[in-house]
């Protein structure tokens, strides 16, 4: 697909930086995205990307609590990423955009940030 969308600065970066991380991202979505004809096409492209690249277990924190995140799924409606997060022996299911991620990061984990960027840029 053809993205025409901009992507906001992060705080932490530079512009040089920022405009590099832009474009990654937008390079990322483009992969996952290739042969999607509609929204709900790319949603799916970028969730499987998501599945085969990001290395789960990985540890997080979800308000304040260290998790241990077993697994990624998709909600059975609508678009969405869930984290199916454990701790102190309980498993919970929260919105990936709840975790705080912790070092070190995931393998694959820029599949995330390419996740937030194209949800952004749908809303």
């Amino acid at each position: 697909m053809n993205w025409s969308f901009q992507f906001g600065g992060s705080p932490r970066t530079g512009s040089a930086a920022a405009t590099s991380g832009r474009k990654k991202l937008r390079a990322l979505i483009d992969q996952a995205t290739r042969e999607s004809s509609d929204e709900s096409e790319e949603h799916a492209g970028l969730l499987s990307v998501i599945r085969d690249e990001v290395q789960c277990p990985f540890t997080a924190r979800v308000e304040n609590e260290v998790v241990e995140c077993e697994r990624l799924e998709w909600p059975k409606n609508g678009y969405g990423l869930n984290a199916v997060c454990k701790s102190s022996g309980k498993t919970r299911v929260v919105d990936i955009s709840r975790l705080e991620w912790v070092d070190p990061l995931p393998k694959g984990h820029e599949w995330i940030d390419a996740y937030f960027a194209w949800r952004d840029m749908v809303k």
